[in-house]
């Protein structure tokens, strides 16, 4: 189905802006749609080339934004931001994986860039966990959660400084996850068998960012930075990547089944058992990035 799919998406281009507008007007409503929207533009840049790629995700991102200020016209121009990165970063790795071939230093690159993201908006920000705190207390008040008002703000005060770090993680998770999809959806239509998988599970960070990563988990044990409680999201969530291709390396190599393959992937959707499948992969990642023998060639 996914072939058939990817065939018609780049069989004619207008097949891929129709696709790409559907999607890119659907996803503020049905959010599963926003990786599809959002992939249209990263296969079509692996097929036809940079023009043709840009031109998909500014019409994703216009026909997402057309949708999000009909419904609410005062919505902040942030949003329209974040919109656009969601089309235009998986697309910027596209069009890094097409010149270098390297889905590992894509990889690397999204780490490196959602970090360097993260320390631009704590710089900018004089109280970057105060802008969180006006949120979320606006959101309980909005929804009159339940709880006396010392309770709340005691919430506040502990989910606040966590928020940009959490944000941040979603986004990498989404732009690498999205490349991926167009990644594999391009590698259907090539026919060329086995040769994502082959790529994905050569998934590493690599000295530097293993060692900065290191760093950042020791100094959010030792001290309250929030710069450092934020870097630590990204971290995790990229080990987890790395602790995935690790799973599926022992697929490959017969030391895991196809079921507990899996069931990896299930108890990673399910809400109640998300947060502790990633912990146990994000430590299978840490011990693969510095245990596993490095090939001469691996960044």
């Amino acid at each position: 189905m996914h072939r058939a799919f990817a065939a018609w998406l780049t069989e004619r281009p207008w097949h891929a802006a129709v696709a790409v507008v559907l999607c890119g007007t659907l996803s503020q409503l049905l959010l599963p749609l926003t990786v599809l929207a959002c992939a249209i533009p990263v296969l079509s840049a692996l097929r036809f080339g940079p023009r043709i790629g840009i031109g998909m995700a500014a019409i994703g991102t216009a026909s997402a934004c057309w949708l999000i200020y009909a419904l609410a016209p005062t919505v902040l121009p942030g949003t329209f931001s974040g919109i656009a990165l969601t089309f235009f970063g998986p697309l910027a790795l596209a069009l890094l994986l097409k010149r270098t071939g390297s889905l590992n230093l894509c990889f690397q690159i999204a780490v490196l860039a959602a970090s360097l993201l993260l320390v631009v908006v704590h710089s900018v920000l004089a109280d970057p966990v105060a802008v969180w705190r006006t949120v979320l207390t606006q959101l309980l008040d909005a929804v009159q959660a339940p709880g006396t008002a010392a309770e709340r703000d005691a919430f506040v005060t502990a989910v606040a400084p966590s928020m940009w770090g959490a944000l941040g993680a979603m986004a990498l998770a989404f732009v690498f996850g999205t490349l991926l999809l167009g990644r594999w959806w391009d590698s259907l239509l090539r026919e060329e068998t086995g040769a994502f998988g082959s790529e994905y599970r050569l998934l590493r960070l690599g000295i530097a960012l293993g060692v900065a990563v290191s760093v950042v988990f020791v100094l959010a044990f030792a001290t309250d930075i929030p710069l450092v409680a934020a870097l630590t999201w990204i971290g995790f969530v990229a080990l987890t990547f790395q602790g995935l291709a690790a799973a599926h390396r022992s697929r490959a190599g017969g030391r895991l089944s196809r079921g507990w393959l899996t069931a990896i992937y299930v108890l990673l959707v399910v809400p109640l058992s998300m947060m502790q499948t990633m912990f146990v992969l994000a430590t299978w990642g840490f011990a693969d990035n510095w245990l596993r023998p490095r090939r001469p060639a691996s960044l």
